[in-house]
């Protein structure tokens, strides 16, 4: 008896170590497919899907220069999309444009590095037309229970995270959220 439990304690551990790297696998690889999709998309101008399954594109590169952070924005908002990378959400706007963007990731992988950014940092995007820079302006902690974001008409940029960083928590009502204006 003993025997068996330490056996199937044993596969049970095995099993759940096997199914993290393969997450962690599938989340790096997915980074490169992304990549050449938007490379793709820069060169022809035109949507390319990092795989051929995908409900989704990437719509724009997104840098941080002080930090040497980079992400490619996937279109559409959906909880699928954001485990492969940060996301456009598609009621607002796209830079450039009179309407707030809205980017959103998650904070414990693509969006991480928010809690890096500092007041006055440049945040510069780039959309397969035109690159925009935008600065910084306010670093908020906000409950998603009591404060909705408001698409405005202006060219803004936001980004949004769940907070706090490096907790285990998950589906918490408080959000990080960076507001940059255009420069």
């Amino acid at each position: 008896m003993k025997k068996a439990f330490l056996i199937t304690t044993i596969m049970f551990g095995l099993w759940l170590l096997s199914s993290s790297i393969y997450m962690l696998a599938k989340a790096e690889l997915s980074q490169y497919f992304i990549k050449a999709a938007w490379e793709k998309t820069l060169d022809d101008k035109q949507n390319h899907k990092p795989w051929s399954w995908a409900d989704t594109y990437p719509v724009m590169q997104l840098s941080v220069p002080r930090i040497e952070k980079n992400s490619y924005v996937l279109q559409g908002g959906s909880g699928r999309n954001m485990a492969f990378s940060v996301v456009h959400l598609a009621p607002s706007g796209m830079p450039g444009n009179l309407k707030s963007t809205i980017i959103s990731g998650h904070k414990d992988s693509h969006f991480e590095y928010l809690k890096e950014l500092k007041i006055g940092d440049l945040i510069v995007t780039k959309d397969k037309n035109k690159t925009h820079n935008y600065k910084v302006t306010s670093l908020d902690i906000v409950d998603s229970n009591n404060n909705s974001i408001a698409i405005r008409n202006t060219n803004e940029l936001i980004l949004t995270t769940c907070y706090p960083f490096n907790d285990l928590e998950f589906r918490g009502n408080l959000r990080y959220i960076v507001h940059a204006s255009t420069i």
